[in-house]
């Protein structure tokens, strides 16, 4: 469980998206539109060639942990009527699954 402290910034945007959806603190809602575009543009970097020299972290944090808070978030933000930012972390759920399957190994046959 080491990973998790890998995982803190995940987890504690994860935590302002739920205080969001159930209080509408408006303090929520512009860390919300402020991180999930630099999230997104961070995801659209990493697929870009541009990324290729940058070496990634190795921080051992399934992959499983990822889906479950990107799910979790596109959930919250869907029930808190924030539509444009549930579009936003589907896009970022989508964009790391691409990352993580373009950075497995290829099976030769």
């Amino acid at each position: 469980m080491s990973w998790i402290k890998n995982a803190f910034i995940d987890i504690a945007v994860t935590a302002v998206i739920l205080a969001y959806a159930f209080t509408t603190a408006i303090w929520g809602w512009w860390i919300i539109a402020i991180y999930t575009p630099l999230m997104l543009l961070l995801k659209v970097f990493a697929l870009s060639g541009a990324a290729s020299n940058v070496q990634r972290k190795a921080d051992s944090v399934p992959s499983w942990f990822y889906h479950v808070l990107y799910g979790v978030n596109v959930a919250l933000l869907l029930y808190s009527s924030f539509v444009y930012a549930a579009i936003g972390w589907a896009a970022i759920w989508i964009l790391s699954t691409i990352a993580e399957s373009q950075s497995r190994p290829q099976k030769k046959k």
